[in-house]
């Protein structure tokens, strides 16, 4: 896999949004979701930490540096141990496994590219 481009001020990434917690039904007001966004600045010392402008659909969030801005994450699967005994049951029911693997999945309050289509 080619590597990402360096994010610089003006591009457009996604951020993904943390969703509201699940209520006792399981149900969310607000799920997990993809939402575009705008660099708005780019940590000199890290440049995988970002300021950024989110646009929602119920308003714009500005997510700064200063208030911890957000990591990028590519939303790859966690590989667990090398010797876990139990390999062959990742992912079959279970998202996580005690070896550490976890299923691929994008992490509330990070950003991305966007997926070329």
């Amino acid at each position: 896999m080619p590597t990402p481009p360096a994010p610089s001020v003006g591009r457009i990434v996604h951020y993904v949004s943390h969703g509201t917690p699940p209520r006792e039904d399981g149900s969310q007001a607000f799920p997990q979701a993809c939402r575009a966004a705008i660099v708005t600045e780019v940590d000199a010392t890290d440049p995988t930490q970002v300021g950024l402008h989110v646009f929602n659909p119920t308003g714009d969030f500005l997510h700064p540096l200063a208030a911890g801005g957000s990591c990028y994450h590519e939303g790859g699967e966690t590989p667990g141990a090398d010797d876990c005994p139990n390999t062959d049951q990742h992912g079959q029911p279970f998202r996580y496994c005690g070896c550490g693997w976890a299923e691929a999945a994008l992490r509330g309050g990070t950003w991305h590219w966007p997926e070329r289509v």
